[in-house]
C-alpha cells in the first residue's frame, strides 16, 4: 500500500480531510496527549464551521475571498521560520513554541483555555490552534526589568504553503521590557499565508512594550490575531508599522480587566498599488480607572484600500472609564480607498470616551510649497507621510528603534 501523501489532497478540502489530520497528528507524535487532543477539538471545531457564505457584518466591505486558504494547500515547513534573540536572561523564558513543547510543555498547559479575538476570522483562529509548528513562547518571573529589547524574526512561507503560529506570552507582576518583532520574506518572489495568533497576559503592575515591523512580499498574505489582557494597573504599549504584504487582516481585542490598567495601541499602514489592509479592533473594558486609546494611520498610494472596524466596548461595571479611538487616512492617489467604522457601546454612566475618524487627500498646497523648493513629487510625498505618521512613532521610548522605523518609510518611497 502506498504511504499517505497530504498533497494528493484536494485544493479545497486539503485541511479538513481526517487523512490530513492523522497524518499531521502522527508526524508530531512527540507531542502530550492533551496537546493532541486539544488540536484535535480545535480541528472538529474548524470543521463544524458553516462553509456557505454567510453574511458577516465582522467582514463588511472586505473582500472575504481574496482572504481565504483556497490557494493555499501545503502546511509549509516550520523550521527556522521563527528566530529569537535572547539575552539570557535566567529570570526570562524566551522560546520558540517547538522548543517549548519538547521541553517545557507545562508553560502550554493553559493553552486550551485562552482565547482569541472573535472578530470574524474564525477559520484562520482555529486552523492557528489545531495545526501551529511555529511560533513563540515568552515568560517572565516577577519583578523583571529588562533594559535590551527582545527580538523575534518571523519568516512568511513561499508560494502555496501556509503557516500557522501561536505565540503566547506572559508578563509577570512589576516586570518591564520591550519585544520587536519582524515580518518578513526569504523568497522575494512568491508568498504564501502567515497565520499568527497571539495570546498575552501582563499582570499587575507589569509593563510591555511592542514594535512591530511587517514588511513581507507583496504576493503573501497575512493574518495577524491576538487577544491582549491586562490586570491591576498593567500597561501595554504596541506600535505596528505595516508596509508589505498583497493583503492582511489584523484582528485585535484589548481586554482592560484589571482596575487602573493601560491599553494602547498604534499603527501605520503605508499602501501602494492594490494592497489591502483590513483591520478590525475592539477596546474592551471591564474594570474601573481603565484607560484606552488606539490610533491607527494609514497612507494610500495607487488602488490600495483601508478598512478599519472599531468598537470601544465598556461594562457597567467599569466605571471612570478613559477611552480614545481615532482612524486617520491619507489618500496620495484619486482610487486609493480607506473605509472607516468607528463605534462606541458604553453601558457605565462615568466614562470620558470618544471615536473618530477622517479620510483626507494630499493638501495640494504643502506638494506644491515643497516642489517650489525643488523637490521631486516622489520625494514630497515621502515628507509628508513621514509628517502624518510622526504622530505615532513619537510614541515609542527609544531612539533606535524611532530612526529604524523612520528609514523603513523612508526607503519604502525608495523601492
Amino acid at each position: 500500500m502506498n504511504s499517505f501523501n497530504p498533497s494528493n489532497l484536494h485544493f479545497n478540502k486539503h485541511f479538513e480531510s481526517p487523512d490530513f489530520f492523522d497524518f499531521f497528528t502522527n508526524k508530531r507524535s512527540f507531542e502530550p496527549g492533551w496537546l493532541v487532543d486539544f488540536r484535535k477539538d480545535s480541528w472538529k471545531k474548524y470543521n463544524q464551521l458553516p462553509r456557505n457564505k454567510i453574511k458577516d457584518e465582522r467582514w463588511r466591505f472586505s473582500p472575504r475571498s481574496r482572504l481565504g486558504y483556497s490557494e493555499y494547500k501545503i502546511l509549509s515547513e516550520a523550521s527556522n521560520k521563527t528566530i529569537l534573540s535572547n539575552d539570557n536572561s535566567e529570570n526570562v523564558f524566551f522560546e520558540t513554541l517547538n522548543h517549548t513543547i519538547l521541553n517545557n510543555p507545562d508553560l502550554l498547559s493553559a493553552l486550551p483555555l485562552l482565547d482569541g479575538p472573535d472578530l470574524g476570522s474564525d477559520e484562520s483562529y482555529l486552523l492557528s490552534r489545531c495545526f501551529s509548528e511555529s511560533g513563540f513562547v515568552l515568560n517572565t518571573e516577577k519583578s523583571v526589568n529588562l533594559k535590551n529589547p527582545l527580538i523575534c524574526r518571523h519568516s512568511a512561507p513561499d508560494q502555496y504553503q501556509s503557516l500557522f503560529q501561536q505565540n503566547v506570552i506572559v508578563i509577570e507582576p512589576f516586570s518591564e521590557l520591550t519585544l520587536i518583532e519582524y515580518f518578513d520574506s526569504e523568497d522575494k518572489l512568491s508568498g504564501g499565508m502567515l497565520s499568527n495568533l497571539n495570546h498575552i497576559v501582563v499582570r499587575e503592575g507589569a509593563k510591555f512594550n511592542r514594535v512591530i515591523v511587517q514588511k513581507m512580499n507583496m504576493d503573501s498574505t497575512f493574518k495577524h490575531l491576538e487577544k491582549i489582557e491586562l490586570q491591576k494597573n498593567a500597561l501595554f504599549n504596541s506600535v505596528s508599522l505595516h508596509l508589505g504584504c498583497g493583503q492582511s487582516r489584523l484582528e485585535s481585542r484589548g481586554v482592560i480587566a484589571g482596575e487602573g490598567a493601560d491599553f494602547n495601541n498604534y499603527s501605520l499602514s503605508l499602501g501602494r498599488n492594490d494592497q489591502l489592509f483590513d483591520q478590525r479592533t475592539i477596546q474592551h473594558h471591564l474594570a474601573p480607572n481603565g484607560r484606552s486609546n488606539l490610533l491607527f494611520k494609514n497612507a494610500l498610494l495607487d488602488d490600495s484600500k483601508s478598512i478599519f472596524s472599531g468598537l470601544i466596548k465598556v461594562e457597567n461595571e467599569a466605571q471612570n472609564t478613559d477611552s480614545f479611538q481615532t482612524n486617520r487616512n491619507l489618500l496620495l492617489s484619486s482610487e486609493a480607498q480607506a473605509v472607516s467604522l468607528p463605534g462606541l457601546e458604553i453601558l457605565a454612566n462615568e466614562v470620558k470616551c470618544s471615536h473618530g475618524a477622517t479620510t483626507s487627500k494630499i493638501d495640494e498646497q504643502e506638494l506644491f510649497y515643497l516642489q517650489s523648493r525643488g523637490m521631486t513629487k516622489r520625494l514630497s510625498e515621502k515628507l509628508i507621510v513621514l509628517g502624518f505618521f510622526e504622530e505615532i512613532i513619537g510614541q515609542i521610548h527609544s531612539q533606535e528603534i524611532i530612526t529604524e522605523l523612520r528609514q523603513e518609510v523612508s526607503g519604502f518611497f525608495n523601492s
